[in-house]
């Protein structure tokens, strides 16, 4: 059914100049999509809004930038603690330079939630830092420092390769996740190493309690397009109900189908048929979106829109 990961990411925004300045800063494309009341309909916009697309360089990810009014509520509170589940959690980006990216980045109205950390996954040695904008919009910033990061080329920050969700059982998110397609790749399950903790605020807890269960799938066991999950197995914080339409932050990401009848059909038959938040339907949506469409959220509510991919 699924030849990729995702391929969009829907962003419901009171910020969307500052955030198109920041992707404009890096190269990407900007193209007005016309507003349909399809889209306030599918993703609970309420009134009309303005819709803007940016493209990567790459034109391999695609970002949709929705404007709402900033009296809308964050999906996701700007002080919960970075392992609370619920919804989409963060985007991921990655980057040559940790520290020109930090100033890069508060450049553009995003400020440190988690300073940049050296630390060891397996063999791969790398920086990484949590970066918030005033919608909570999360993003998880890499630096690859060894081995030297080959195959991937992009000019100062890359396209968005990854999103995180912080769900209560991971297993539960990942038998979801396979009815799509998506195979877990990466698997890690217990303590992080070095001071890896840091980056999930975990570093007050005792090393052998701060256990994670880690996993990233996609169908093609790629890092790009793929939905990393998380849980935290001995310290577990209540988590967030998050609206399936509505709401300011990362709304949800684009899924591309080859078969979008038949991926529909295998959700409805599933015990998964409760998760579906917007029926099949022919929809006039931003870009690559527009056609056969729906749209579940996953166990802890990180929503996931299924369209019809045309080659």
């Amino acid at each position: 059914m699924r030849e990729s990961g995702f391929s969009h990411v829907v962003i419901t925004t009171a910020h969307a100049g500052e955030l198109g300045g920041f992707f404009d800063a890096l190269g990407w494309q900007s193209q007005p999509a016309e507003h349909h009341a399809d889209a306030c309909d599918f993703w609970g916009l309420g009134a009309a809004t303005d819709v803007m697309r940016w493209t990567a360089p790459s034109r391999h990810c695609e970002v949709v930038l929705l404007s709402v009014p900033e009296s809308v509520p964050p999906l996701r509170p700007l002080n919960a603690a970075v392992t609370t589940p619920g919804g989409l959690f963060d985007i991921n980006m990655r980057t040559w330079d940790s520290d020109w990216a930090r100033d890069f980045l508060a450049e553009h109205g995003w400020r440190e939630l988690v300073p940049s950390v050296a630390w060891q996954f397996g063999e791969i040695e790398t920086s990484e830092g949590l970066y918030i904008q005033e919608d909570g919009i999360v993003m998880a910033v890499m630096q690859r420092l060894h081995p030297p990061l080959e195959g991937i080329d992009f000019d100062r920050m890359s396209d968005i390769f990854n999103s995180t969700q912080m769900v209560r059982d991971v297993e539960q998110t990942l038998a979801f996740l396979k009815l799509l397609g998506f195979e877990r790749f990466i698997d890690h399950e217990g303590p992080l190493p070095g001071d890896g903790p840091r980056v999930l605020q975990l570093e007050q807890h005792p090393v052998d309690t701060a256990a994670i269960h880690l996993s990233i799938a996609h169908p093609k066991a790629a890092m790009s397009g793929s939905i990393e999950l998380i849980d935290v197995l001995h310290h577990p914080l209540p988590a967030i109900e998050v609206a399936a339409t509505g709401g300011r932050g990362l709304r949800s990401l684009g899924v591309p189908c080859a078969d979008v009848k038949q991926t529909f059909a295998v959700i409805q038959e599933s015990e998964w048929a409760g998760q579906i938040c917007q029926p099949l339907a022919d929809r006039q949506l931003p870009g690559l979106l527009s056609g056969l469409c729906f749209a579940v959220t996953c166990p802890d509510g990180g929503r996931l829109d299924l369209y019809q991919h045309t080659p």
